[in-house]
């Protein structure tokens, strides 16, 4: 199933990802033939680079201009446009791999951080290592947007969906694979076919609206679930889905004292 559109920015830094790399390989077979004998040929900068970009056209059809110039002051340990920017980043690398891994930490116990929370916790690691070099004011406003899509292959913003917190104790390895291997063995056990199996999912929502927020999390599909208390009165929907594809029309469970004919109005769910 296709994705989301990608915004100018990602596909700038995509290109530019694939523009590096090539360039990489570019500079490894430059430097091989400087090393070479003052006997042997070589070939040039400007025909090392007419081959890689050829080469690349080849594999994904797709054209990459190299720089000669570029190719020989990186040969000759220059760094490239990209490493330059890195070395002005707030977060070195490894600080990097410290934010994503707490990101998707605390999105899979259920506690996703918002854009408010997640520069708290940049803004603390960069405190901690620069001191007073620091901006009291933090990074930037648009920070952590841009941090979610530069490292949109790991983690993405999305809209939380109520988690009750004793439900949200149950998530974790252990039980998810206990229940898998029972559901397995269950399935071979008694030889279930596909049209007599069905899977139910429910989600509740308040009458009045629930309180959302964008948060940041694991890159994977499905909602994002975020912990609530859960005391609050709900109204759940219940969806039934076959195994070979069909499906059932949902259900709505409300409190009400009596039936009111406009419940089952504008309803193109056909749900009950």
């Amino acid at each position: 199933m296709p994705g989301h559109a990608k915004s100018d920015s990602k596909k700038q830094q995509i290109a530019h990802e694939a523009h590096d790399g090539l360039m990489a390989w570019a500079v490894h077979a430059y430097q091989i033939e400087l090393a070479k004998g003052p006997l042997q040929q070589k070939q040039g900068a400007h025909t090392i680079c007419t081959d890689f970009e050829q080469i690349y056209y080849n594999e994904y059809g797709k054209q990459i201009k190299l720089s000669h110039s570029t190719l020989i002051r990186l040969a000759d340990g220059g760094i490239s446009k990209s490493q330059s920017n890195a070395q002005h980043s707030w977060l070195t690398d490894q600080e990097v791999n410290v934010a994503l891994n707490y990101i998707i930490e605390m999105g899979d116990h259920g506690f996703p951080l918002s854009h408010h929370r997640l520069k708290e916790h940049v803004d603390e690691i960069c405190h901690a290592r620069l001191g007073a070099q620091f901006p009291a004011t933090g990074v930037g406003i648009n920070w952590t947007h841009h941090f979610a899509e530069k490292h949109s292959n790991q983690i993405k913003m999305s809209c939380a969906c109520p988690l009750k917190t004793k439900h949200g104790h149950v998530v974790n390895p252990t039980t998810n694979e206990a229940w898998w291997s029972l559901l397995k063995e269950t399935i071979s056990k008694y030889n279930v076919k596909q049209h007599n199996t069905y899977g139910v999912d429910k989600m509740g929502c308040q009458p009045q609206g629930g309180e959302q927020e964008h948060v940041f999390g694991r890159k994977k599909k499905g909602p994002q679930y975020q912990q609530h208390g859960g005391n609050c009165e709900n109204i759940t929907i219940i969806i039934t889905i076959c195994a070979d594809g069909t499906a059932t029309s949902p259900s709505v469970i409300l409190k009400g004292s009596t039936f009111q004919v406009k419940w089952n109005q504008d309803n193109p769910a056909n749900a009950s």
